[in-house]
């Protein structure tokens, strides 16, 4: 693994973590092997972040793989995809708050309408599941993220901001900029 490490940041100084896309893992711990454990935890010594890509229910493996890699920096990709489809929101909910309790997560707003019904979803629909991500996580710990082009499936680049942007209006200027820019900014080291 480290002789991989070397090679990726010898690539280049804008390489700024690794995502190992487990969602369609059909293990829902795949992410507690031992191997990738340590494959993970070796990502602090590289300054590295790893994100998670995950579905919901491999959310209580990724805890626990975050309490077993504490000096390494996560992005939670999509809000771990809940089942919005399904209006399924336990145990998202409480994994989410059990996640969000860990420092070193940040939860990325994207991948959101593409849970919903492609093709029918509507704001009051996902606006749930985006204010408790930004409520367990907080102002200091979300960004935005498009998932573009999967996006496509259910909306425009454009269609997706001004969805976010409408949940987001009654939020401050400043708990915009950190969603926005700021808090990116800062977890990618730009």
């Amino acid at each position: 693994m480290r002789a991989y490490l070397d090679d990726l940041v010898r690539l280049s100084p804008l390489v700024r973590g690794v995502r190992r896309i487990t969602q369609g893992e059909h293990d829902p711990a795949f992410c507690l092997r031992p191997d990738f454990i340590v494959g993970v935890q070796q990502l602090a010594d590289y300054g590295l972040s790893c994100d998670l890509c995950i579905y919901h229910p491999q959310l209580a493996a990724s805890i626990e793989l975050v309490r077993r890699c504490p000096e390494v920096a996560f992005m939670l990709d999509h809000i771990a995809k809940p089942a919005i489809s399904q209006g399924v929101q336990e145990p998202w909910r409480s994994e989410m708050a059990a996640l969000a309790e860990l420092p070193n997560v940040v939860c990325k707003m994207s991948g959101v309408v593409t849970e919903a019904e492609r093709s029918t979803w509507q704001i009051d629909q996902i606006a749930p599941y985006i204010e408790h991500a930004i409520a367990v996580f907080g102002p200091d710990r979300i960004v935005f993220g498009s998932d573009w082009p999967v996006l496509r499936l259910a909306a425009s680049y454009s269609t997706w901001v001004e969805t976010l942007d409408t949940i987001l209006h009654s939020s401050t200027p400043d708990v915009q900029h950190k969603l926005w820019a700021e808090n990116a900014r800062r977890f990618y080291k730009l």
